[in-house]
């Protein structure tokens, strides 16, 4: 469902809405006629997901914060939904999102720490649909993805209307924030989220020494003052990360 709403510069909106693993913010730009998204949630998301989406203008692209099962896999039915749309991800996440390279398993304090803390402040525990239905795109145990509508995009290119793409790797190699400088929003994916309403760095990381540098880098862009998070709700920005 849709949880927050905010009116940004040059005729955008942008929305978050909770799905039941993870968030997904929907970008609405009047000036296109065209709707983006910021990751795509899991396949127990369709119902509220396409409803939401039936009210805005024509679904454009989805872009991707990094490949992990709950930010991707609801691609494999807004793919036949919404044919004329488009699916990207950052050049790092190539050799996973093709098959050639499978994501490692979480270790028991990835768990322990950050997933399970995770799902229960959602209250989410994946059912037979997400398993079953793509849910395991983005995992090891699923071997590719649909190639068809992938595309991929480098450090800083532009892919959403108003907002700067920041790498941010870290959690993933392929990590990637989304910066809107008039706003103040920084749309992190799980680079940085939310547990209990208290902003957190993920601990849950494939290199720590990415993680610090991506933290660093974040600490000196002027004017960041909100943090829109693939996990919990949006909250101020801190600088005691």
């Amino acid at each position: 469902m849709i949880t927050y709403t905010q009116n940004l510069t040059g005729d955008r909106t942008i929305r978050q809405f909770m799905g039941k693993a993870s968030n997904i913010y929907m970008i609405e730009d009047n000036r296109q006629k065209a709707t983006f998204l910021v990751d795509c949630g899991m396949p127990s998301d369709k119902r509220s997901l396409i409803k939401a989406l039936c009210r805005m203008p024509p679904l454009k692209r989805v872009v991707c914060t990094h490949f992990h099962v709950d930010h991707v896999s609801g691609w494999t039915y807004l793919k036949a939904m919404f044919k004329e749309c488009e699916i990207r991800f950052h050049e790092k996440a190539r050799p996973f999102v093709m098959g050639n390279k499978r994501i490692p398993f979480p270790s028991y304090a990835n768990y322990k720490n950050i997933i399970i803390p995770c799902m229960k402040a959602s209250g989410y525990f994946p059912g037979p649909g997400d398993l079953f239905m793509g849910g395991f795109y983005g995992t090891p145990f699923k071997k590719g993805f649909p190639s068809n509508r992938v595309t991929f995009f480098k450090n800083e290119e532009p892919v959403l209307p108003g907002f700067k793409t920041i790498p941010t790797p870290g959690h993933r190699p392929d990590s990637v924030s989304f910066f809107d400088r008039e706003s103040g929003i920084l749309i992190s994916g799980d680079f940085l989220v939310v547990i209990n309403g208290k902003l957190i760095s993920n601990t849950f990381v494939a290199s720590k020494k990415d993680q610090k540098d991506s933290i660093n880098k974040i600490k000196r862009i002027n004017g960041l003052r909100f943090i829109y998070p693939g996990h919990g709700g949006c909250v101020p920005f801190s600088r005691d990360l």
